[in-house]
């Protein structure tokens, strides 16, 4: 008797043992190359390309470490092309897509959804459409190319969905740096306030650690903050816009050049090459009379051709006055 227990107890093991391969089996009968998303490599990869079913196409090119170009026309956004290379390394598949909505999924990915390109070396590895989120947006939908089976995909430890990665905006790519400029290559930067030249400044870089101070006509004036010195240099060669504006440009740079500018800010490199960004009001008119300003966005001109919204918040350590420089002091905001 306890020979058959033991018999039958050793049956049971291994029938569970076989119950356990089948099953594993069954569910891993989809290939691997139909479900395998990531691309871990992200080192190599130099050219990502991105399209939407409204056609709408974004390519982004790898052209130097850590600095990639869109469409061969912008500097992109470092962030955003880390959080997309961070998607393209760690993305695995979290669930398949339930039975009850397979068929539904299966046709917003072919209606609705990103194709993705990813290029290492100049070689096509991995081809993959981005559909929405989840109902609970911990997930997103996503298939392989030659692929009839969707899946669920996460990137492990994040908490959200993966689609707005893989966005297709061509402004939204771009980096919003004002200068395309590092601190070695620039040589003298000058702020200069309409009708308050009194108010104006000159930062010379004669060396790393060491700056010049003038006023707007080239006359060297002595200060005891190096450090404010150093940070209002750096804050305006770091300064960045809040939004680039494409919406009727033209119409709107001719209005504002009616008007005073708030300030005018000179870069210029070592190689004598100049980049400028001269600020105005932006107005809310709202039928007011007079027309209010608005407390928190202004105008930015960029190089004569490019406008942009710029926040005070960043550009109120910049805009200070000379006298404020020239002492060892706290930095006030220019009356403007």
């Amino acid at each position: 008797m306890k020979k058959n227990i033991i018999l039958y107890g050793i049956l049971t093991i291994l029938i569970v043992i076989a119950l356990i391969i089948y099953f594993n089996n069954k569910s891993g009968t989809i290939k691997k190359e139909l479900k395998d998303f990531a691309y871990p490599d992200t080192a190599s990869v130099n050219k990502i390309f991105l399209a939407n079913k409204e056609n709408k196409t974004i390519t982004l090119t790898r052209i130097g470490p850590g600095k990639w170009t869109v469409n061969n026309k912008y500097i992109a956004r470092n962030d955003a092309i880390k959080n997309l290379l961070d998607a393209i390394a760690s993305i695995q598949i979290k669930a398949p897509v339930p039975k009850s909505s397979l068929e539904q999924i299966t046709k917003l990915l072919a209606t609705r959804s990103v194709k993705v390109e990813i290029y290492a070396n100049d070689k096509l590895v991995k081809v993959y459409y981005v559909g929405d989120p989840t109902p609970d947006n911990l997930g997103t939908y996503m298939i392989l190319e030659k692929s009839s089976v969707p899946f669920i995909v996460h990137k492990p430890g994040f908490n959200g969905y993966l689609t707005i990665r893989y966005f297709t905006d061509e402004i939204e790519w771009r980096d919003v740096s004002i200068f395309p400029l590092t601190l070695p290559q620039v040589y003298s930067i000058t702020v200069d306030y309409p009708g308050q030249k009194e108010n104006s400044y000159q930062i010379i870089r004669k060396s790393p650690g060491e700056y010049e101070l003038t006023d707007i006509n080239n006359n060297k004036i002595n200060y005891t903050d190096t450090m404010l010195i150093k940070e209002t240099f750096i804050s305006i060669v770091k300064s960045k816009i809040d939004k680039w504006l494409t919406y009727d440009v033209d119409k709107k740079i001719d209005s504002l050049r009616k008007t005073t500018p708030i300030a005018t800010i000179t870069v210029k490199t070592i190689n004598g090459d100049k980049h400028f960004l001269t600020l105005y009001k932006k107005t809310n008119f709202y039928d007011k009379e007079p027309p209010e300003v608005d407390p928190d966005i202004m105008y930015g001109l960029i190089n004569n051709k490019e406008l942009t919204y710029c926040q005070y918040f960043i550009f109120d350590p910049i805009l200070i006055k000379l006298s404020d420089l020239s002492k060892s002091q706290t930095t006030k905001k220019i009356q403007i």
